[in-house]
């Protein structure tokens, strides 16, 4: 009985540690931007054309983005997804006014 209470107090005196507690990101990681097919915005200093699929997905830069008709506009007033996405929906090309700047657009083929 000696050897199982030795035994017992041995285990009780050296738990092993508690597992490391899981923590996610808890801001935003990358915004999807969606609209029709051809709108334009530019993020983070790059212009971009919405590609045939309807979004594009981009990682997070800033707070916001400059839309088509030249407004800059807020990006987390747009609810967040468990994972760390916010979808961004773009104004449509007929609404905004024609570009002015001859800049290049970025574009993702989907």
């Amino acid at each position: 009985m000696n050897i199982l209470h030795a035994i017992t107090l041995a285990a009780l005196l050296h738990r092993a540690p508690a597992a490391p507690a899981v923590t996610c990101h808890s801001g935003t990681v990358s915004y999807r931007f969606v609209g029709t097919p051809g709108s334009t915005f530019t993020y983070g200093g790059t212009r971009y054309s919405v590609p045939r699929s309807g979004s594009i997905e981009l990682l997070s830069e800033g707070k916001v983005y400059l839309a088509a008709n030249g407004r800059t506009l807020p990006l987390d007033v747009w609810p967040i997804d468990g994972f760390g996405t916010r979808a961004v929906p773009l104004q449509t090309t007929e609404s905004a006014p024609p570009a002015s700047d001859s800049a290049p657009i970025s574009t993702i083929n989907n």
